[in-house]
């Protein structure tokens, strides 16, 4: 009786068989569309990560409590002076710190670098969201290097590359840091701001525009403009910002172009290689 059917938590699903055998269309069958063809090697995933194994091995609730991830929360803890599995609210932000500081060591380890787009924008939301959620915790020091240390002496044994490159490691979260911490507090005023004034005129949205000026000059990234205001009870004009973050993309494409360019008349030049080509 019960089970997993019945939503219940005294069953932990580790283990679920899944057939690869098919190759499926443009249309997903979750709609009826058949599959074009068969796997030329059929395979079966179990699903079963190691991290749901170690969960169960060593008698804990969850990933985080393994003794690869808990750690940094144990680090946490002694930073903030509070305590894991006190209080929801903190136990959320404990995750996320130990969660993307092992993400993020080991991306840097892989040679990633924090930056404005791609693989590199990801890094450095990553980063900033262990940094505010440290601050959420009311730590107001430096902490990147210490979680980057804990995730060094925990993953090194699997990962030696995480040793022998720490220092720069250390180095890339160091300066993403204090870049970082440089503008959380101005950008945190301006946010409170916006806030107040969106509340006070009785809405519930905050502006595109005001999302976009915290991602443009303080380096926020939408995703921590949208967390800090759904802890106010706000939503974000994410198509108003989204809108104005093309806007920008178009405009640095087009200066791009002009500085290769250099605005010159080139067709003067197009005829010498003409006659010359």
């Amino acid at each position: 009786e019960g089970g997993p059917v019945a939503d219940e938590d005294r069953y932990i699903e580790i283990w679920n068989l899944v057939f690869m055998q098919d190759v499926r269309g443009d249309k997903s069958p979750k709609h009826g569309h058949k599959p074009i063809g068969e796997l030329p090697k059929k395979n079966i995933d179990t699903g079963m990560g190691v991290e749901r194994v170690a969960t169960i091995l060593q008698g804990v609730e969850n990933v985080y409590e393994t003794d690869l991830v808990r750690p940094v929360i144990g680090r946490a803890e002694e930073f903030s002076g509070r305590r894991y599995g006190s209080d929801h609210t903190d136990d959320v932000r404990f995750r996320v710190i130990a969660d993307h500081a092992r993400t993020g060591v080991l991306l840097i380890g892989d040679g990633v670098t924090p930056g404005n787009d791609g693989r590199g924008y990801v890094l450095r939301r990553l980063l900033r969201r262990i940094i505010r959620s440290a601050r959420l915790l009311g730590v107001h020091e430096p902490v990147l290097p210490a979680f980057a240390a804990v995730v060094r002496d925990t993953m090194g044994p699997t990962y030696p590359e995480l040793v022998s490159g720490f220092d720069r490691i250390e180095d890339v979260v160091r300066v993403e840091e204090e870049a970082f911490l440089s503008t959380l507090t101005s950008g945190s005023r301006i946010f409170d701001l916006a806030a107040e004034e969106t509340k006070r005129s009785g809405g519930s949205l905050l502006a595109g525009d005001k999302a976009f000026q915290l991602h443009d000059t303080y380096g926020f990234p939408i995703d921590l403009t949208l967390e800090m205001a759904s802890e106010q009870g706000l939503t974000v004009d994410e198509e108003g910002f989204r809108t104005l973050m093309n806007e920008q993309r178009q405009r640095a494409k087009a200066d791009a172009a002009s500085r290769k360019t250099g605005h010159g008349d080139l067709s003067e030049y197009r005829k010498v290689l003409e006659q010359h080509g």
